[in-house]
């Protein structure tokens, strides 16, 4: 567990081990326990798209994090600096961002440090 200000922030490797998708939502889920289902259903909708994505084009992505601060839950994904981002191609899916575009409040990349953390910022039930 990590603390950033107000926000607690709770980690799940993707190293080695490599999570499934069902997994990783299951471990977010467990995270969410006091939030409303509608808030739930938007975060795992979130975490599903930002770790299936990084599986799918990223060489390793190092980590999942659910922060929750008091009016938003933050989702990161963090590859490591260490690895090789696979070759781009155009993805045969789409439509993944644009549904994180909608769920979420506010959404980007960072890129420091050689790393690359991709976030979306989901809004708490008022």
């Amino acid at each position: 567990m990590r603390r950033n200000s107000a926000r607690v922030d709770q980690e799940l490797s993707l190293g080695r081990h490599r999570p499934t998708l069902s997994e990783v939502r299951k471990w977010a889920s467990g995270q969410l326990a006091a939030e409303s289902p509608d808030v739930v259903a938007d975060v795992l909708l979130v975490v599903n798209e930002l770790v299936s994505n990084a599986y799918r084009y990223a060489a390793g992505p190092s980590s999942v994090r659910v922060g929750c601060e008091r009016d938003r839950i933050r989702i990161e994904v963090v590859h490591d600096p260490r690895t090789i981002a696979r070759k781009q191609t155009r993805p045969a899916h789409g439509g993944g961002l644009m549904l994180v575009a909608r769920l979420a409040e506010r959404w980007g990349v960072d890129r420091r440090h050689g790393g690359t953390t991709v976030w979306a910022d989901i809004p708490r039930a008022s």
